[in-house]
């Protein structure tokens, strides 16, 4: 049975939508009304109504927020301003006091609405909407501190004006304080994730300026006071959810031309107290043309009266001119750089706008995989965003991750966890919880990659006893066939009573980097982890045989790895966790596990590509109903180190402009887009917006997770570094591959150049480069401008023509070899000219 504040919300957002009622529907509930469905996730959910004011399927919203500080506000495709741990909602509309007509943002036909990062990737979200009623809206969201204490906060600076064809006159810009935003209303599901109370029970207006949610949280400030307000509740306990509607502040603009002027109301049935505040805005003649108006969110843990001085205290233009000066030097100065070609040109924006993600979703230098459901730490995940904030030049946030918060969640104490034992894991809450078997795999490979960006100087303070005991727990708890035991270290993997690949593949990826740890500082258990890794290598490839063996037996004609043993002949979408063979692990390098099953590996990716994938996206039809955006860039990168770089590209072109920036109708009179999204991804990619609606799923559910994902950010940042270049063979013959996944059509025409710099190796120090196509004399030119601090050769993948005809080595007697398709450096290259046919 739904709880009463739940079936209450879904009731009036029902009413609202089906009478037309003047009401800032935000864009998720209008997209559970273009195809309503009865259909939930029981699994997680108890009720309909539950699962719809929990937002179960259209969790699609933008994030500003301060690096290192722990909540992050999120806006709505509109606009609306949601801080994650408060319990309200702003969002903006507009009023015409002489027709008593109101025109929200929110309604399709209200005019053009658009959604961007300030020059596509700095942290600023920019919201402009040209409503109909002749006035332009444009919304500057941005995150600060202020103050002594150095609080977070979040800016809402508004410009309106009039367009020139425009009829001159009053309007009313008018900002409401909602108890739902782009998250939903209240989660509650059977997980425990968002029990906590977000109903806003009590709203009150304080000193003309200050809103006060349930009496003991700062929500807005107003820099100016607004010239009218009313907050409205529910004081006498109705419990029809029309009261909303009828004596609610939008019913009292669109009858009576004024709001009520309460201070302070109370709901204690529903807890969807609403308050809206206005300000008189005259175009007539004489009088300005824009005119603005400042809100400021204390989105931390102000306390006194000392911080909100200081809140209203901070100029404007300072405040919007440090943040701007912070994030440009961070993400145009520090770390790698790159300058694409204008036809690509957007793929190093998204770089930068999932680089500020991932300094955003650090709490304390502790990087969390999402804002809201996932904002906590997962070994799993902050092993991969670790190494990615590495490579794009954050090493000191990487260093925290595995310095200091690795052994936060490394257990000494001897208990168990079902078969296992936690003396050597790593892992906390969760990893106990769901049995993740893959967290020491992934905490040994984090530091062993570390250690090589760090040239050697990281990996001997974390190895006693963080690496010998984590690798001896891969040692001592594994099943009787000497594989990890059954869990479910990752959702898309499968079962959580069966084993799985995946683990093994990390177990193996992590002895491996602790085994050359040990021999870079010749630790004296350095046989002792080859060992261990020979252990799991060799049961590993064991197992797979048996099973490629017994599949074949069953008359399986074709060659692939499905999730684990426990799963013969199992031919659905589980099978995607043999990415982790290719990427991250890198076992295909040498071919770890046998050349058999290097060979069963890449038959599985000819598998995933031909059953799953649609129009270059990962459809994982077996545990999500859903598409996956970082399951898509794993396999983006698994074709790209196997040299598929057509499919690479389809993956790649998928992942960015059709979840990266998705849209889906907005009007369907004017053909307008909404802006779904811009340059994130949620873990899961549902099909409806995908399909702009044409297409669902069958079961009618489909599971979603936190946007933006922090892992699926950190894949998209080491896909177009590795596409830049990529290191191989790093303990044998050192080598660089050189644009390796760059396309043809990137350097057809126009600016024909990239250069890469300050970018960090697994090699130690940067590297650099500038490539120049000329078409005309069928030549590429490349120049060395960094070389890593450890000595390499390099390799490059001509992409143009049929066949390499010449490579000239600049200022060096070395010859440049060539196999007609890839030209080979000798280290010390600094410059070549490439001629093809």
């Amino acid at each position: 049975m739904a709880q009463r504040h739940e079936w209450m919300f879904y009731e009036l957002m029902w009413r609202a939508h089906t009478q037309q009622a003047d009401y800032p529907l935000p864009w998720w509930v209008q997209m559970y009304f273009r195809r309503w469905s009865d259909a939930f996730d029981s699994g997680l959910f108890d009720t309909k109504e539950g699962a719809f004011a929990s937002n179960a399927n259209y969790r699609y919203w933008n994030m500003v927020g301060v690096k290192d500080y722990r909540q992050e506000s999120l806006v709505g495709q509109c606009g609306e301003i949601e801080p994650v741990y408060d319990k309200y909602c702003l969002s903006f509309f507009l009023f015409d006091p002489a027709a008593k007509r109101l025109w929200f943002p929110q309604s399709p036909d209200s005019g053009p609405l658009h959604q961007r990062f300030k020059d596509n990737y700095l942290p600023v979200l920019e919201t402009t909407w040209q409503a109909a009623v002749g006035i332009d809206v444009a919304q500057s969201i941005s995150a600060h501190v202020v103050g002594d204490n150095q609080k977070s906060m979040v800016l809402s600076h508004v410009s309106i004006s009039r367009r020139a064809a425009a009829p001159l006159g009053k309007v009313w810009f008018c900002v409401a304080v909602l108890p739902f935003g782009p998250t939903g209303f209240q989660r509650h599901d059977r997980a425990g994730r968002g029990q906590i109370d977000k109903l806003l029970s009590h709203l009150e207006f304080q000193n003309s300026s200050q809103v006060k949610i349930n009496q003991n949280t700062f929500g807005p400030v107003f820099q100016t006071p607004p010239d009218h307000f009313g907050v409205y509740g529910n004081g006498s306990t109705c419990d029809d959810p029309s009261h909303y509607l009828a004596h609610g502040p939008f019913d009292d603009l669109k009858n009576n031309g004024a709001l009520n002027g309460a201070a302070v109301a109370t709901d204690y049935i529903a807890g969807l107290c609403t308050g809206v505040f206005a300000w008189e805005l005259d175009f007539t003649a004489g009088n300005a043309e824009t005119q603005e108006v400042d809100i400021r969110l204390p989105v931390d843990d102000y306390l006194s009266g000392s911080d909100l001085a200081a809140l209203k205290a901070a100029s404007r233009a300072e405040l919007q001119q440090s943040n701007e000066a912070f994030w440009r030097n961070k993400l145009d100065q520090d770390g790698m750089q790159a300058s694409l070609p204008p036809v690509v040109s957007h793929l190093f924006d998204l770089h930068r706008i999932c680089r500020a993600n991932l300094l955003i979703l650090s709490d304390d230098g502790q990087i969390h995989p999402g804002p809201t459901i996932y904002d906590d730490f997962w070994i799993r995940d902050s092993s991969i965003e670790g190494i990615a904030a590495a490579l794009a030049g954050d090493a000191n946030l990487a260093h925290r991750q595995y310095y200091q918060h690795y052994p936060d969640k490394f257990n000494l104490q001897d208990d168990w966890i079902g078969p296992c034992s936690t003396y050597g894991f790593f892992g906390g809450e969760h990893e106990k919880n769901d049995r993740e078997w893959d967290s020491n795999g992934q905490a040994l490979w984090a530091i062993g990659k570390f250690d090589r960006i760090q040239n050697g100087s990281f990996g001997a303070g974390m190895f006693y006893p963080y690496i010998i005991k984590g690798a001896r727990w891969l040692r001592d708890n594994r099943s009787a066939y000497g594989l990890l035991h059954s869990g479910w270290s990752a959702e898309h993997i499968g079962d959580k009573d069966k084993p799985h690949y995946w683990d093994d593949f990390w177990g193996i990826a992590g002895l491996y980097e602790a085994a050359k740890l040990a021999e870079r500082i010749n630790a004296p258990e350095k046989n002792e982890l080859w060992s261990i890794y020979d252990s799991l290598r060799t049961a590993t490839a064991d197992s797979i045989r048996w099973l490629l063996n017994e599949q074949r037996r069953q008359g399986e004609w074709r060659t692939y790895i499905p999730t684990g043993p426990g799963d013969v002949r199992r031919d659905d979408s589980t099978m995607i966790g043999t990415l982790a063979y290719f990427h991250p692990c890198r076992l295909h390098m040498n071919n770890k596990l046998g050349d058999d099953i290097d060979y069963a590996a890449r038959m599985t990716l000819e598998t995933i590509w031909h059953i799953f994938v649609r129009n270059g996206g990962f459809y994982h039809e077996s545990a999500w109903n859903c598409f996956g955006p970082y399951l898509t860039l794993q396999l983006a990168h698994a074709f790209l180190l196997t040299g598929d770089t057509d499919r690479m590209d389809a993956c790649l072109q998928w992942t960015v402009g059709n979840a990266g920036y998705a849209k889906v109708t907005r009007s369907f009179s004017t053909g307008e887009m909404y802006d779904v999204v811009q340059g994130a991804w949620n873990e899961q990619h549902c099909l409806p917006v995908e399909t702009d609606f044409r297409s669902f799923p069958a079961r009618g559910w489909w599971y979603m997770g936190d946007i933006p994902h922090g892992w699926a950010c950190a894949e998209f940042m080491m896909l177009l570094r590795d596409i830049l270049f990529f290191e191989a063979d790093e303990d044998h013959d050192r080598k660089i591959f050189i644009a390796p996944g760059v396309m043809p059509q990137w350097l057809e025409s126009g600016n024909r150049t990239i250069t890469v710099k300050q970018a960090p190796t697994i090699f130690g120090g940067t590297f650099g480069y500038t490539l120049t196509h000329a078409p005309a004399t069928k030549s590429v030119r490349i120049t060395i401008d960094e070389a890593p601090a450890q000595s390499v050769s390099y390799v490059y993948r001509c992409p143009f023509g049929a066949r390499v005809t010449a490579a000239v080595m600049e200022n060096s007697s070395m010859p440049a070899m060539t196999d007609g398709k890839h030209v080979y450096l000798p280290a010390g290259t600094m410059q070549v000219s490439v001629s093809y046919a």
